[in-house]
């Protein structure tokens, strides 16, 4: 027993020995993703194609910096996966991957239910020959977004094919046999500039189909450069096709240039240029909101640019500023006020429609009269259509000065509601100004009280408007009310008062003539003002004038004075008195002189002593009462 089992195990190690041997790393991993022929696994993701190609499992991205994919003699693909989710493709560089293999090679290909993503700032080439094998192929979506540049040329199959392809600011240049792009979606966006062409008879450039189910169908463009040339249409929706902004341009060779089984809608200020024996049509409704679209018919026959059956509809909002067509003859008609009724008679159509919109004035203040609003020249009467732009505007209004000025309309809501505000015409300050020169000619020394005047002057307000005239008005008055109420100072009577006190201090009877001193004395009136100084100094000057006129009488020589008589007069010198030295007193000159005889007798020496007495005394007094007298005078 022992032995049988001993020969057993003996052939068990025998027929181990002879397998071949496999070494596998405990640590290595594998992943469902091939580029170039070569699977990445753990060990070799980081040093692809001699270290030009990474690939991150985390993230499912795979790096191409200046990468050659070429080997297609060991596979036909240049990257395929089954990873389950979305495969990453960053761009850096100029990379490329070409497929010779005339049996097969697609550039990119992912399972049915793998998407793709390829992004970054450099380029990718991917040059395919093989019969019925495109440059990027999968059963889920395409999106080509950032920087990146994809050109694609699949000589033998489709330039991209996929569920939903989105170019979303990139440049895409995809040239097919059968179709550029061939998806149940297309949406190229963003400033994206895209370039689609179908090389083989009776394909499209972009052939968007709808799926098993119905669904899809649909191409949106929107602020993107668009180029599609192909056999049939360029640009084929089996659902609807709508443009909001950027430029299209598309050529078919034989047939219509863009064509949607369902509705277009070309909006957003797009530009839209087709060339094809069949222009461009729908089988269901042509909607025009505001767009550039040049329509012309190669065919040599008259066939419309615009098939009948689906006439472009101005939107509500838009119209016609440019409409102009081209018979079969060559012959230009302008049909701007035709209406696009009549474009599907026409071989060329060429239109531009605008967006309008009304625009209402509202003119303030309120309950302004005779209101009138122009708008470039035109007037203006409730609402007016306009597209976006700057326009001019004027406006007029009593008792306003003229508004010009520009209004900018937009898209905007709140432009579609121009305020003007207008400036009342300034209130007339003439009166005002009169009755200020009035005051200001007035020197206010000469008044008892100024204040009122210059009060009412520093009360006048400049910023009135005509709306409020009366108040100006009545600035004016109250000047002129404050110059009228204004009284001079009185006149200065203090040389006048000098002078009558001159003339009354005067005994009028020692005079010759009093008589022109009394007059002007009589002459004086009170109650002069300052203005009337002149007179009231002439008053004083005639009352001096007359003082100084005045005579004394003469004196009466035939009555000698009492004193003189009774008294000798001694020796004028034995009497010191300064007056009568100064002046000769008229009274020693009418007063004899009565020596006293020389008898010779000398008995009576004491009768002499006092005869010389009195007669010292008297001619003292005499001489007294002469300097007296003239000092009165």
């Amino acid at each position: 027993m022992k032995k049988k089992l001993f020969a057993i195990l003996l052939s068990i190690v025998m027929v181990v020995g002879l397998l071949p041997v496999t070494v596998l790393a405990a640590d290595s991993t594998v992943y469902d993703i091939w580029v170039d022929g070569v699977q990445v696994t753990s060990e070799n993701k980081d040093n692809l194609c001699s270290g030009t190609v990474s690939y991150d499992p985390t993230t499912h991205t795979l790096s191409l910096n200046n990468a050659t994919l070429d080997n297609d003699t060991m596979s036909g693909y240049g990257i395929k996966t089954s990873i389950p989710s979305t495969l990453k493709i960053r761009l850096t560089g100029t990379n490329s991957i070409t497929r010779t293999y005339p049996n097969g090679g697609v550039g990119i290909d992912l399972n049915f239910s793998n998407s793709v993503e390829i992004t970054g700032d450099g380029t990718l080439v991917i040059n395919v020959i093989g019969e019925n094998y495109d440059g990027i192929s999968t059963g889920a979506d395409v999106k080509i977004s950032d920087k990146a540049r994809v050109i694609i040329n699949s000589k033998g199959g489709l330039g991209i094919a996929g569920r939903m392809v989105e170019i979303d600011g990139a440049t895409v240049d995809s040239t097919g046999l059968y179709a550029g792009i061939d998806a149940h979606r297309l949406k190229i966006v963003n400033g994206a500039d895209v370039t689609l062409k179908a090389t083989q008879d009776k394909r499209n450039g972009a052939f968007i189909r709808k799926d098993n189910e119905g669904n899809g169908g649909d191409i949106e463009l929107a602020a993107s450069k668009v180029k599609a040339t192909s056999y049939y249409p360029g640009l084929y929706a089996a659902g609807d096709l709508t443009v909001n902004g950027g430029e299209v341009n598309c050529t078919s060779t034989a047939d219509g240039a863009i064509w949607a089984k369902g509705n277009i809608l070309i909006k957003g200020g797009a530009k839209v240029t087709t060339d094809g024996k069949f222009p461009m049509g729908c089988n269901g409704t042509f909607t025009v909101e505001e767009a550039e679209i040049d329509a012309k018919n190669t065919s040599e026959n008259n066939i419309p640019a615009i098939f009948d059956e689906c006439v472009p509809v101005i939107a509500d909002g838009y119209h016609l500023n440019y409409a102009k067509a081209v018979d079969s003859e060559g012959t230009e008609i302008d049909l701007l006020s035709s209406g696009t009724q009549y474009f599907a008679l026409y071989k060329n159509v060429h239109f531009i429609t605008k967006a309008v919109y009304p625009v209402s004035f509202i003119v303030a203040p309120v309950g302004l009269t005779n209101v009138v609003v122009k708008v470039n020249g035109q007037e203006v009467t409730g609402s007016v259509s306009l597209e976006a732009g700057t326009y001019p505007v004027e406006v007029t209004a009593d008792n306003c000065k003229a508004y010009t000025g520009n209004i900018t309309i937009t898209a905007d809501a709140a432009t579609h509601t121009q305020t003007i505000a207008m400036t009342y015409l300034p209130a007339d300050y003439t009166k005002v100004d009169e009755a200020i020169a009035k005051a200001k000619a007035l020197n206010k020394d000469n008044y008892k009280d100024f204040t009122a005047v210059e009060a009412a002057v520093n009360a006048v307000v400049r910023d009135k408007n005509i709306t409020q005239q009366a108040e100006v008005d009545a600035m004016a008055k109250a000047i002129e009310d404050a110059i009228a109420a204004l009284q001079y100072k009185d006149a200065d009577y203090t040389k006048v008062d000098a002078a009558l006190a001159k003339a009354k201090a005067l005994k009028k009877d020692d005079y010759k003539d009093f008589s022109g001193v009394e007059a002007a004395v009589n002459a004086v009136a009170r109650g002069k003002n300052i203005t009337e100084q002149g007179e009231v100094d002439a008053m004083a000057k005639a009352i001096e004038t007359a003082l100084s006129a005045l005579q004394y009488k003469d004196a009466d020589k035939t009555t000698p004075a009492p004193a003189a008589t009774a008294t000798p007069a001694p020796t004028a010198t034995a009497t010191p008195a300064p007056a009568a030295t100064a002046t000769p007193a008229p009274a020693a000159t009418a007063t004899p002189q009565h020596t006293i005889p020389q008898t010779g007798d000398t008995s009576n020496p004491a009768l002499l002593v006092v005869l010389m007495l009195v007669s010292g005394s008297a001619a003292i007094g005499t001489a007294v009462v002469a300097s007296k007298r003239k000092h009165n005078r």
